[in-house]
């Protein structure tokens, strides 16, 4: 792809993005949704922009904007809030994860008319267990919901990234698409070793920004920081250690442990409070990009061809297992009120990653169909679960951003004022 395309395709969208965001807030709606129905009708719709180009441009800002609004939602998030809400996010990440991904398998295998033991099913489950803090922060950044709910949905979404990516790698292994030989550990050295890292991440960064004050440029020593880590653990960790550690988890604990440690030393706090406005503007920039790219990144005889079921399993996930799973999980002592278990079910967005996962799935699938095993490949030709797949995911995001970023707030006022 040529960079003047690409530039010139950036460009258009940071000024179509604004007027948008700007029609948003003025209607007082949030701005995701019309940022995704605009990537849809320059994209797929009227075709300004190639699929196969929003795809490409799409795993880069992708990848680039969640780093960003990672470090930006952890960062204003209060470890004294969190802590009260803990338990909650831990049942949310596991029991409520795992009920929603083999609900969400078993709505997909019902919907194609595969056996229930189809894998392909999960696969779709398992793409779509994680929800999406790039969602989630700004919609709550910009509300006054009460903080002890975001910082639930906030820490669910920024911890249930390795579960839902070792799910993903568990249940690709059934069509030969993984080369995971221990999951388990895999999960482990996600989770925990992104934890480490984080804060390994965190200690140095405030050790540097003790010696000097850094003014005009703590943001950029903020941000690539925070991309250094994202780098060392995707892809510096696996060569050395033979297990990925996540760098999205790893990017979330040094932002917590800055916005919690190093903001409270009277040196730091307006080195601080200069990267905390340059990162919420650059977070407003990565915005427009993800979620208009995200819309044209679909083409439209995939959606014709899988549209109709996609929704179906969209509609099943959000409204059947999603709100099954938060029930159960959160049914567990310390039980949360009904209140907050309806907002925690109505309220589970997808986005950056169940998107890079699918359009990774796709990919694979379509270079290396014949790997797939007949016994899975008779209910279903390669293309089709390529396809299906990413289109069932597509939907997912687009139902999800589109109706639970939008009731956010009138959702959270009619249950909790």
């Amino acid at each position: 792809m040529e960079i003047s395309l690409v530039i010139g395709y950036i460009s258009l969208l940071f000024i179509i993005g604004s007027f948008i965001a700007k029609l948003a807030d003025r209607i007082g709606i949030p701005d995701i949704p019309l940022l995704l129905i605009t990537g849809l009708l320059i994209g797929p719709v009227l075709g300004l922009i190639s699929p196969i180009y929003a795809q490409t441009i799409f795993s880069f800002v992708g990848t680039i904007g969640l780093i960003i609004l990672l470090l930006v939602g952890a960062f204003e998030m209060r470890w004294i809030v969190l802590k009260r809400v803990l338990k909650t996010v831990l049942k949310l990440d596991t029991i409520g994860l795992v009920i929603s991904l083999l609900i969400s398998g078993i709505i997909f295998s019902f919907i194609y008319a595969l056996p229930f033991t189809n894998p392909i099913g999960f696969i779709y489950g398992a793409v779509n267990c994680a929800t999406d803090p790039a969602t989630l922060i700004p919609i709550f950044s910009k509300s006054d919901v009460d903080p002890k709910i975001a910082v639930t949905l906030e820490a669910e979404s920024v911890f249930n990234d390795p579960l839902g990516i070792v799910a993903t790698t568990l249940t690709l292994s059934s069509l030969g698409l993984s080369k995971s030989v221990n999951p388990i550990l895999d999960f482990v050295m996600l989770a925990f070793g992104g934890l480490a890292l984080g804060y390994v991440g965190g200690k140095i960064f405030e050790f540097v920004v003790s010696k000097d004050e850094f003014g005009e440029y703590i943001a950029p020593l903020g941000v690539g920081s925070a991309m250094a880590l994202w780098f060392f653990g995707e892809d510096v960790a696996p060569h050395f250690l033979g297990y990925g550690l996540s760098g999205y988890m790893a990017v979330a604990i040094m932002g917590l442990y800055i916005g919690n440690v190093v903001t409270k030393k009277p040196k730091n706090s307006k080195d601080m409070h200069k990267m905390a406005e340059f990162c919420t503007d650059l977070s407003s920039l990565t915005r427009i990009l993800i979620f208009v790219f995200l819309g044209a990144s679909i083409s439209l005889p995939l959606l014709k061809s899988f549209g109709i079921y996609g929704l179906l399993c969209a509609i099943g996930t959000l409204f059947i297992a999603r709100p099954i799973g938060v029930f159960i999980a959160t049914a567990i002592p310390p039980v949360s009120s009904l209140k907050e278990r309806i907002y925690f079910a109505l309220e589970g967005p997808r986005g950056v990653v169940p998107a890079a996962l699918a359009a990774m799935i796709y990919t694979n699938i379509m270079h290396n169909p014949g790997i797939i095993p007949h016994s899975i490949t008779q209910y279903m030709p390669p293309e089709m679960i390529a396809g299906s797949i990413l289109v069932a995911t597509f939907a997912t995001i687009f139902l999800s951003v589109i109706v639970e970023a939008s009731w956010a707030y009138p959702l959270a006022n009619k249950l909790f004022k």
